[in-house]
């Protein structure tokens, strides 16, 4: 049987904020991938990977890197489920765009609008984190 202290510094670790908002952003990412995936079309396959990576890793790293923490973990956790909405749109988007308007085979256009997804918000972030 688990002494009370393991047990205690288990759930301070999974409660805790920064692995919450974590949580939050892979929970939320394999609806949302699997959605563009369905939406889009089976071609998409990397698109819906790297829009995986984008909102499990880009996301949770973004808050920790470039946003001042919240006092109250629920705000985090509202940060962290705007962020994926926003990255989300933003990705379909620019997937779009390639596809579409550009001509780009779905793997371009996935690579692409993962691209300036995820490095646009952390430019964006750290422009701001620095004015």
């Amino acid at each position: 049987m688990p002494s009370t202290s393991v047990v205690s510094r288990v759930t301070n670790w999974a409660t805790s904020q920064r692995n919450l908002t974590i949580f939050v952003s892979i929970f939320a990412a394999f609806p949302l991938s699997y959605a563009f995936q369905s939406i889009v079309s089976e071609s998409a396959s990397a698109g819906s990977f790297l829009l995986l990576v984008t909102l499990a890793v880009g996301v949770p790293t973004a808050y920790d890197e470039y946003w001042p923490q919240y006092d109250q973990t629920w705000k985090a956790i509202g940060w962290i489920l705007l962020a994926c909405a926003v990255v989300t749109i933003e990705f379909i988007g620019l997937y779009i765009v390639g596809t579409e308007y550009l001509d780009l085979t779905p793997l371009y256009a996935s690579a692409g609008a993962f691209l300036v997804t995820d490095l646009g918000n952390l430019a964006w972030l750290s422009f701001r984190q620095r004015t």
